[in-house]
């Protein structure tokens, strides 16, 4: 009995202190997605991408708005590892600008922002401890995948966003509304596709 509350503890310990939760807001319906405001270059090679899709399927049940995940998006860790961005559960700021320099750093209106963008969100994600908290997988065949990547990648997005350049931005009310769910803390990845409709 000792034994399972001391596992139980531990287990709330870590979920309490995962990156917090989606408020339930962040999931209402939106009039435009993230890149119908500002076409943002893929970060990484779709050969990568493709792979890593490949290599992990979407878990069949995703967690309902407002319930922590147990885990990262092992995609996005796979596609970091893949470049040499994500190493011994670290962010490798260098190896990343390097993958991103023929992909996002190639574009003539973003090129000048990856750098910071990189250096700001590794500093920001591997800084905080709620992203190092060791994952629980979801699937008995294999680890939990790291928060860190997923976090790093998310937070990129919306440094990329939120600087828009001019000539990729569209200007509306719209826009500006996404803009605001993100300072409000919603995940980029919940901007990139429209609601559901009543």
């Amino acid at each position: 009995m000792l034994s399972f509350v001391f596992l139980a503890s531990i287990i709330v310990g870590l979920v309490s202190s995962q990156p917090p939760a989606p408020d339930a807001s962040c999931f209402q319906p939106t009039a435009v997605t993230a890149e119908d405001c500002c076409k943002i270059p893929k970060p990484i090679d779709n050969a990568i991408m493709e792979k890593c899709r490949a290599e992990n399927p979407k878990p069949g049940q995703m967690p309902a708005p407002g319930v922590p995940r147990t885990e990262g998006c092992c995609i996005v860790q796979c596609a970091m590892m893949e470049t040499g961005g994500f190493v011994n559960n670290a962010l490798n700021t260098d190896a990343i600008k390097r993958s991103m320099a023929s992909t996002l750093g190639a574009d003539s209106n973003f090129g000048s922002l990856v750098n910071g963008a990189v250096d700001t969100c590794a500093r920001q994600i591997q800084n905080d401890p709620a992203y190092s908290v060791a994952p629980i997988s979801s699937s008995p065949d294999r680890a939990g995948c790291s928060f860190i990547p997923q976090g790093f990648v998310n937070c990129l997005y919306t440094a990329l966003f939120k600087s828009c350049p001019a000539a990729t931005w569209t200007e509306s009310s719209d826009c500006q509304a996404l803009k605001t769910k993100l300072d409000s803390g919603c995940p980029f990845f919940l901007l990139m596709g429209r609601g559901p409709r009543n």
